[in-house]
């Protein structure tokens, strides 16, 4: 009889452990598969971050090019103004130069008509003729000299003008041209350093 209860209690521990066994087992098990899903999920958004800041990257990348487009776009705007300034600044120098020439030939005409008047000529009709024609191209180099003063003086006004203008653009440009430089420095340290890419999760 008491070989009965030993085995009796025997069997019944033994069934107690199998029962706390597959309990036990069974809490490992879903532990572990919450685990699992709570790991797949961090995987998820760790890939969908990812996916995001590589979208960040090309938008950033694409900015930079359009901006050093634009930069390349204000520096040739700049060198055409400035070539514009210097065609300005050779053409009144040659219409200077042409005036200069013309006050010459004014000043020799003067000369020669001067020295016609001095001479006694035996001939009075060639010297009457000689004195039309020197009179005759004095006239036309003093219209020519008063032409081009004028020609000059609306040369300078417009290229005061026109200085002005260069000038003023050329401020805003390099204005803008440094505010597209200081962004495209903040672009291209936003790649470098990486700060928006996702955080790792700390658990």
């Amino acid at each position: 009889h008491t070989v009965n209860i030993a085995e009796h209690y025997l069997l019944n521990t033994r069934l107690y452990n199998s029962i706390l066994l597959c309990f036990f087992q069974g809490e490992e098990i879903d532990s572990l598969q919450k685990i699992h899903i709570f790991n797949m999920e961090k995987l998820k958004n760790s890939e969908l971050r990812l996916a995001e800041a590589e979208q960040k990257i090309r938008e950033l990348a694409l900015n930079i090019k359009r901006k050093e487009e634009l930069i390349k776009e204000l520096v040739r705007t700049g060198k055409d103004a400035q070539s514009v300034s210097r065609q300005y600044s050779l053409k009144i120098t040659k219409l200077e130069q042409e005036i200069e020439q013309a006050k010459r030939e004014l000043a020799e005409t003067q000369k020669q008509l001067q020295e016609l008047d001095s001479k006694e000529l035996r001939d009075i009709p060639e010297k009457v003729m000689l004195q039309r024609a020197c009179q005759k191209k004095m006239e036309a180099a003093k219209l020519k000299v008063q032409r081009e003063a004028r020609e000059l003086e609306q040369k300078m006004a417009q290229m005061k003008h026109q200085q002005s203008k260069i000038q003023k653009r050329l401020c805003e440009e390099s204005e803008k041209k440094k505010q597209l430089e200081a962004e495209l420095q903040q672009d291209q340290q936003q790649i470098k350093v990486g700060f928006f890419l996702f955080p790792y999760d700390k658990e």
